[in-house]
């Protein structure tokens, strides 16, 4: 058996003890956080900035200094990120298939991204799962609607995205 060896990423400072982050693969780089609570999307829903593009949605929300959550502050120094998928039209191997091409596209552009956000990205009403270069030219687009991005940035894989 091949053993897996995770690392658990914590930030300290609550009185209870650290906070669990995220799990993480020993030897791999941890991009962002994820979103994982129906506050924190609705937190981002209800007071972040909106772009629209053909296929994803994007919301931004600048978390403000001292921001809790489980009574320990959240670092300004990462970026929260959830993917999400409605489930009218995609079945559940579609939309799986869709957030993690979401979440790679994402990654490309996270090292020039400001830190200190929380995101959500959004899949619309698509019939059919769209190819991984439409969703990274869809999220370089969105991010730069939202203005978290320069108009001309390159991303990680060399391809520049313009407007």
């Amino acid at each position: 058996q091949k053993e897996s060896r995770c690392l658990i990423v914590t930030y300290e400072g609550s009185p209870s003890g650290p906070c669990f982050l995220a799990i993480q693969r020993e030897g791999t780089v941890l991009k962002f956080v994820p979103l994982r609570f129906n506050y924190e999307f609705s937190r981002v829903y209800k007071r972040g900035r909106f772009a629209v593009d053909k296929n994803l949605s994007l919301h931004a929300f600048r978390r403000p200094n001292g921001l809790k959550h489980n009574l320990t502050l959240v670092p300004s120094n990462i970026n929260r990120v959830g993917f999400c998928a409605n489930k009218k039209k995609l079945g559940a191997v579609g939309r799986n298939r869709v957030r993690r091409l979401m979440r790679e596209a994402y990654r490309c552009f996270a090292d020039d991204l400001p830190k200190g956000y929380d995101m959500a990205f959004t899949l619309r009403n698509c019939t059919e799962i769209p190819s991984y270069s439409t969703v990274h030219k869809e999220i370089g687009s969105l991010l730069r609607k939202a203005g978290l991005l320069n108009s001309s940035m390159e991303s990680k894989d060399g391809s520049t995205i313009l407007n």
